[in-house]
C-alpha cells in the first residue's frame, strides 16, 4: 500500500435545482444552476489542488463553452465527469460521444428493437 494518505473523492453535482435536490439527498455536494464562472472556478480548484472527484453535470451545462470541461474529459484520471439528461425533456438527451459510437457500431435507427 502506498505511503500517501488515501484521498477522499468528492461527489459533486452541477445543474438544475430540481436535479440538485435529489443529488443532495444521496450525499452529493451540489451547485444548483451554476454559471460558467462558477464551473470554471470549481474545475480550476480541483485541478490545481489535484483533488479526486466524481462530477455529474446536467446535460445543459455540456453546451457551455468551458475549456476546463474539455480538458478534464481529455485527461481522465482523478476527475470523472458524467452527465445526466434534463428532467424537463429526458427524451431529447444526446451524449457528446453518440456520433463516435454510431460510427463504431453502426446506426441502428432502421432496425427494430428485439428483446
Amino acid at each position: 500500500m502506498s505511503s500517501e494518505t488515501q484521498q477522499q473523492t468528492r461527489l459533486i453535482f452541477m445543474g438544475s435545482t430540481s436535479l440538485a435536490n435529489g443529488f443532495r439527498l444521496i450525499g452529493f455536494e451540489t451547485r444548483p444552476d451554476p454559471d460558467l464562472q462558477e464551473i470554471e472556478q470549481l474545475f480550476s480548484e480541483l485541478l490545481s489542488e489535484r483533488q479526486h472527484a466524481f462530477i455529474v453535470i446536467d446535460h445543459s451545462l455540456e453546451k457551455l463553452d468551458s475549456k476546463l470541461i474539455r480538458q478534464i474529459r481529455n485527461e481522465g484520471g482523478r476527475i470523472v465527469l458524467s452527465e445526466v439528461p434534463s428532467l424537463d425533456d429526458p427524451n431529447c438527451y444526446q451524449c457528446s460521444i453518440d456520433p463516435q459510437l454510431a460510427m463504431l457500431i453502426g446506426d441502428d435507427s432502421d432496425e427494430g428493437t428485439q428483446l
